[in-house]
């Protein structure tokens, strides 16, 4: 314990429960059933003497929340806060008397918040989801009938993978493509460059562990060869 915050809610162990069961619970998924799961998951936090308390904190609190508080956690909880449990582990930590009296009150305040039920649950959160596309290369073919292009995926701003596709436009509107290359590490060097209308070498970190990678492509007769080359 470097840095001392006295809050319920003020460390790692309490945030890594209690947001975990709001991730499943803004999915839908029935509170009881999400509490198993948190427990199971972060079993060994549960079990760990300077986490366990914290843990059972940010699960009670996340429980009181949804109107969901079993009496096996709130007894717990209970029994943590009025056998000073918890502050004897902020003694063995170091904790000098003001923080230790600090942190028992807030103990207290928050025994009282649980024990008496919440008049509503706490209304579940849309999960937002934001799809964008960052284009790395867009190269047009010497034809140009079709081009060559890479992108790196991301989902609610997380990298999803970087994947590649060669795209046909034709004057009349219509087109179509095929799938080249696609894998799941960010900032990876790839490029390419068209030697010829059919032939398209890539060249890329040999680093790259590839999901994915199509060595021809064909579309409405037009086919052709692509060569990879590691540096």
């Amino acid at each position: 314990m470097g840095t001392w915050s006295v809050r319920i809610n003020g460390n790692d162990a309490f945030q890594d429960i209690y947001q975990n069961f709001f991730d499943l619970y803004n999915q839908g998924q029935n509170p009881i059933d999400v509490s198993k799961k948190i427990q199971e998951d972060f079993a060994e936090m549960f079990d760990d003497y300077d986490d366990k308390n914290d843990c059972l904190f940010g699960l009670a609190l996340a429980q009181w929340e949804t109107k969901s508080l079993a009496p096996k956690i709130y007894n717990q909880v209970k029994s943590i806060v009025e056998s000073g449990s918890d502050i004897e582990i902020w003694k063995e930590n170091e904790a000098d008397q003001k923080t230790l009296e600090k942190r028992r009150k807030e103990l207290e305040n928050f025994l009282i918040k649980i024990s008496t039920e919440k008049e509503k649950p706490k209304r579940r959160v849309r999960q937002r989801f934001e799809y964008n596309e960052v284009f790395l290369l867009r190269l047009v073919a010497p034809d140009r009938k079709k081009y060559f292009e890479i992108k790196e995926v991301y989902v609610n701003g997380e990298y999803q993978n970087t994947s590649s596709m060669i795209m046909w436009v034709f004057e009349d509107g219509s087109g179509g493509g095929t799938s080249v290359f696609y894998f799941y590490t960010q900032g990876k060097f790839v490029t390419a460059n068209w030697r010829d209308n059919q032939t398209l070498e890539i060249r890329y970190d040999k680093t790259i562990q590839f999901a994915q990678k199509v060595e021809e492509f064909r579309f409405y007769g037009d086919k052709g060869t692509i060569r990879y080359v590691a540096e």
